[in-house]
């Protein structure tokens, strides 16, 4: 669960055709980003346009970064504004691009979710003291700072000091630094799978979680809910280190087609549950659609303290 701001840098140094290549590479990383899984909301995304940096008329203020789309959980929308921002080459305004990220995780961040930016850049800021500043209040606040650096300068160059400061300690794991633009461009999907995994190293596999499910024989539906009966006579068990795992081959044992696992204070509670799962209803659960948003006929009950798994018919069958 993460509110994710991506800062993109417009400004002329990084010239109008590298500027569609880095367009292209937050387009790439969207691909990845699921902004509702198990049912319940996940990623919400918001991205700023900086590079725009004009001394404003007073003659002592830079123009601030651009808020091109609110915290949103709608993904048709943040790919439609990304495809659509203007190349501004100015000055890169980056101290104006965590403010305008500081505001508007003010007014649309959620208490239980990670707040971080992303700065894709290439690297040459203006300002470097006003910059320095603005990292440190996002720090104060506990927001992450990643950043992807696009520059043909090696890391271990002193004009890249500031950019280790500036993001998360420590900067190995929140700094990824590719080599220039034509690397970038000729493997979007490579850094974009790096980024994802640097960055977020507890998030969800898809294609690990497939494997797994042909595996173990169950697969994981719904968050904070479950669909069926929850009845305390189907409680197989109690132990705090249960895992889903266990969970499933006590289910299995006691000829339950689906059962829930305590969250929270519930933790390791193991309970049978009294849904029959039919095999087209346990496919579509499989889609990425059906993660998203499952459906049970019954509408599913609410809570905080269970998820709710499924166990494949052709296990039980067996």
């Amino acid at each position: 669960m993460q509110d994710l701001i991506i800062a993109v840098d417009g400004s002329g140094s990084v010239q109008e055709s590298g500027f569609k290549i880095l367009k292209g590479y937050v387009k790439e990383l969207l691909k990845r980003y699921e902004t509702e899984y198990f049912g319940e909301r996940a990623v919400k995304i918001g991205i700023v346009l900086f590079g725009n940096g004009v001394i404003m008329p007073d003659g002592k203020t830079v123009s601030p970064a651009i808020n091109a789309q609110k915290l949103t959980f709608d993904k048709d929308a943040i790919g439609d504004v990304v495809e659509g921002l203007p190349f501004k080459k100015g000055f890169t305004n980056m101290a104006q691009a965590f403010a305008m990220a500081e505001d508007m995780f003010t007014k649309g961040l959620r208490k239980r979710a990670q707040q971080s930016v992303m700065i894709i850049t290439d690297g040459k800021p203006s300002f470097s003291f006003m910059t320095n500043e603005m990292a440190e209040q996002l720090d104060d606040k506990a927001i992450m700072r990643y950043f992807v650096i696009v520059s043909e300068t090696p890391m271990n160059d002193d004009s890249m000091k500031n950019m280790k400061r500036w993001a998360s300690q420590p900067w190995e794991t929140n700094l990824i630094h590719v080599a220039g633009l034509i690397m970038l461009e000729a493997d979007t999907s490579l850094f974009a799978e790096r980024a994802i995994t640097k960055f977020c190293p507890q998030a969800y596999s898809a294609k690990t979680a497939g494997y797994e499910i042909a595996i173990f024989g169950f697969q994981h539906v719904k968050d904070s809910g479950w669909c069926g009966e929850k009845l305390k006579a189907n409680t197989l068990g109690r132990q705090k280190s249960m895992s889903a795992e266990e969970c499933a081959a006590l289910a299995s044992g006691a000829g339950k087609h689906s059962f829930m696992l305590g969250t929270s204070f519930r933790r390791g509670t193991c309970i049978g549950g009294t849904m029959d799962v039919s095999e087209d209803q346990y496919k579509e659960w499989e889609t990425t659609a059906g993660k998203a948003d499952p459906k049970c006929d019954d509408g599913w009950k609410s809570s905080m303290l269970f998820d709710f798994y499924a166990m494949e018919p052709a296990v039980m069958k067996d």
